[in-house]
């Protein structure tokens, strides 16, 4: 059987098993805490909100129109581009690096954990990387001088939706420009170009009036955000260690050779024996683009003290295809230019390293499906069972119809507040900024709910200096399938305070900091 046709029927293989990881039991779980949310922005569309752009309130509208709003109708069209995102990144990886460097970034996308709780759980991760992904082939054929209009025009629409899914897509927009400017200034030249950035700009216009429109609430909250919300934190050191054990150890190591790979590749080894045919190949094949977006869009992750090793996943798929790095094969004497090749120089270390990694990565991202569903004993990724966690009870708290209707019902937490109106259908507020945007009922009396993440009589006390008279906390107990979970729920009468006190006592981060929480 030919070699083409092998890695046809690998990628077919591997793209139905992830298929098989994002659907098996897909509405099994309750909705998260994230989810939640953001189908409550999908029930109030803008050109942007607080905490991201648009992007994936569009994204859970299409998704619940056309399945429901049900847990299978918020998840099943994440899921099914968390897939596309396989053969997307075989694509990429075979275009920019290798046919070795596609494969290996198929297969951690598709067994990768961090992509499984991405892929079964509604983040904007999935949506961002699908477009990153179909935006770098966009950009393959321009690079290589065949940029007609239409492509140039797909180009610059593609970034402008990435742009519009979260602020990090930044990041990538300033390295295909350093790209650009450091290494491909000839095409500056084209009108194409100024074609895609003119469809850009006009495609964040509706995100750029939404922030200016909103004192640029946005920008201010991303910084704030990226400072850890004025949170205490433990240092670099433990950010790294908490991102290494998120992404798991094979996934970690996997991107560890990723990384040596481009830097033998691309910095010692390419070009030496032969610079015409390494000049060749690296027109052919522009690894460097994949490098400096890998570095823009991890670098300020792992820095960030804000700790979200989740945000690591979109840098790694420029990261996964740099595995399989190509150097220029020296000259053979009788060996015609045209059919020259450039071949690995390390192909057995690749291949001893990154298939047993592989192999790991495998039982890994069997063991987070499996986590996200209910306990186990194979190795996961340690997010699994505090989502699974987060997630549990909800159905069976609403059940129980627990919150009185002569009340404003009120969530410490967003989370809570979107997975508490889902349940039960009706308004639930929190003093999140996003809620205050859309705008508060006025308040009287208040039935507040919360969880161990902050201490209960921290919450107590700031409620009895808000309300005439304040009654609780009542518990709401739920077991199963080794999951405990304590919701306090507190009745608090005439309000005595302004509505903006009250939402300031009430804040999730403000209390966070005086009980002094680290941030994880």
């Amino acid at each position: 059987m030919r070699p083409s046709r092998v890695r046809l029927l690998f990628l077919v293989a591997l793209t139905l098993v992830a298929l098989a990881l994002r659907f098996w039991r897909l509405g099994a779980m309750p909705l998260f805490g994230d989810e939640a949310y953001y189908l409550l922005w999908a029930d109030r569309l803008a050109p942007a909100y607080l905490d991201h752009p648009a992007g994936i309130a569009f994204l859970l509208k299409l998704s619940t129109v056309l399945m429901g709003r049900n847990e299978v109708g918020v998840r099943w069209l994440n899921a099914l581009l968390s897939t596309a995102c396989v053969p997307l990144a075989y694509a990429v990886g075979r275009r920019y690096v290798s046919t070795l460097g596609g494969l290996m970034a198929a297969t951690a996308v598709a067994l990768g954990p961090a992509y499984l709780i991405t892929g079964r759980v509604a983040y904007p991760d999935t949506l961002q990387m699908t477009l990153m992904l179909v935006n770098l082939l966009c950009l393959a054929p321009l690079l290589d001088g065949r940029g007609t209009l239409p492509r140039w025009a797909f180009f610059g629409l593609t970034l402008a939706l990435l742009l519009n899914v979260k602020l990090s897509s930044g990041f990538y927009a300033v390295a295909l420009g350093a790209y650009l400017l450091g290494w491909r200034r000839d095409l500056l030249r084209q009108p194409g170009l100024w074609l895609a950035a003119g469809l850009t700009a006009l495609g964040l216009a509706p995100l750029v009036g939404w922030n200016a429109a909103h004192d640029w609430a946005m920008v201010r909250w991303a910084i704030y955000q990226g400072r850890g919300f004025g949170l205490p934190h433990a240092g670099l050191r433990a950010s790294l260690v908490h991102a290494w054990r998120y992404l798991t150890p094979p996934a970690s190591l996997l991107a560890g050779l990723a990384a040596v790979s481009a830097v033998l590749g691309l910095v010692f080894r390419q070009g030496r024996a032969n610079p015409r045919v390494a000049g060749e190949i690296h027109a052919r094949r522009p690894a460097g683009v994949l490098v400096l977006v890998a570095a823009c869009l991890l670098l300020p992750i792992l820095l960030s003290a804000a700790n979200s090793p989740r945000n690591l996943g979109v840098g790694l798929l420029a990261l996964w295809p740099l595995v399989g790095v190509v150097v220029a094969m020296p000259d053979k004497p009788g060996v015609s230019a045209e059919r020259r090749r450039p071949v690995t120089r390390w192909p057995r270390a690749v291949y001893l390293m990154a298939v047993p990694l592989c192999l790991w990565l495998a039982l890994y991202g069997i063991g987070t499906t499996a986590a996200l569903l209910g306990p186990t004993r194979l190795p996961a990724n340690i997010a699994a069972p505090a989502i699974r966690s987060d997630g549990a009870g909800w159905p069976e708290f609403a059940a129980e119809a627990l919150l009185p209707a002569d009340e404003v019902a009120f969530a410490v937490d967003y989370g809570i507040a979107g997975q508490a109106a889902h349940y039960t259908g009706r308004p639930v507020y929190s003093a999140h900024p996003q809620f205050r945007l859309w705008g508060m009922p006025g308040i009287s009396d208040l039935t507040v709910l919360s969880q161990d993440f902050i201490p209960p009589e921290l919450i107590t006390k700031r409620l009895l200096a808000d309300f005439s008279s304040t009654s609780g906390p009542d518990t709401w107990r739920y077991e199963a399938a080794g999951i405990r979970k304590t919701v306090y729920i507190w009745h608090a009468r005439g309000l005595r305070v302004a509505e903006t006190q009250l939402l300031e006592d009430l804040d999730f981060l403000g209390l966070a900091q005086a009980a002094e929480k680290p941030l994880r």
